[in-house]
């Protein structure tokens, strides 16, 4: 029998190391190209190669003998950000890219590096987790660089206000279910994570709300302190 797949050992940091790669030669081939107004044909290629995935990914998830309302339902906040991803290489709406960049970098992250996966290699879900979390990631280093995304604390705002409304939604539906989607139910991940450090349920929602929003927030600093000098240097 295959071992299930533990974080923080070889194959985890064999993972992340082609992930980074990917990224690297990926950011690497659209650098140099010109801006667009509008996506390009590679953005369409990807988010439509990324929404195929996700849906073969996610249908075979839920189907029997694995479907649990509890667990299996594409609700994870990392699973809307893959969507986000496309929609933002798809139409350059500022609102997904936003949440692209403040979801993806800031939140998607975690789970590439305290991943709640326990599959195997040999099963199809091992490489769906790996290849829709790296190419959320990918995407936000994309727009970044190839298509000049610069967030403003009007993004940062409409990100926390669109957590707000996440979080809405999955408090009460884990409740209702005994589910723990965004992490903000009772239980926690049955691999090691953050979450162990954050204390007792409820109390520890609200520590993560807190973590979240200070974490975009240290996200948008960079770019805050680059206009200030920009401004400065032209007074």
């Amino acid at each position: 029998m295959t071992e299930a797949f533990r974080p923080f050992t070889l194959t985890h940091a064999a993972v992340l190391v082609a992930i980074a790669a990917a990224a690297w030669l990926w950011v690497a081939a659209v650098r140099k190209q010109p801006e667009v107004a509008s996506p390009t044909m590679l953005d369409y290629r990807l988010a439509v190669a990324n929404l195929v995935v996700w849906i073969m990914a996610h249908t075979w998830w839920n189907l029997p003998p694995r479907f649990d309302p509890a667990v299996t339902l594409p609700l994870q906040l990392c699973h809307l950000t893959s969507l986000v991803a496309s929609a933002a290489l798809l139409t350059r709406g500022r609102l997904w890219r936003a949440l692209l960049y403040f979801w993806g970098i800031g939140l998607s992250t975690q789970a590439l590096l305290t991943p709640t996966l326990t599959d195997p290699p040999t099963v199809i879900w091992f490489w769906a987790f790996w290849g829709l979390h790296g190419f959320v990631l990918a995407a936000a280093v994309h727009d970044l660089v190839a298509n000049r995304f610069r967030p403003t604390w009007r993004d940062y705002g409409a990100a926390c206000a669109a957590s707000a409304v996440y979080l809405a939604v999955v408090f009460p539906l884990n409740l209702a279910i005994g589910a723990n989607y965004g992490f903000v139910g009772q239980s926690k991940p049955q691999t090691p994570s953050v979450i162990d450090l954050l204390g007792p349920w409820p109390g520890r929602v609200v520590v993560i709300v807190a973590l979240v929003a200070g974490l975009m927030a240290l996200l948008m600093l960079p770019w805050h302190f680059v206009r200030q000098r920009r401004v400065a240097g032209n007074e």
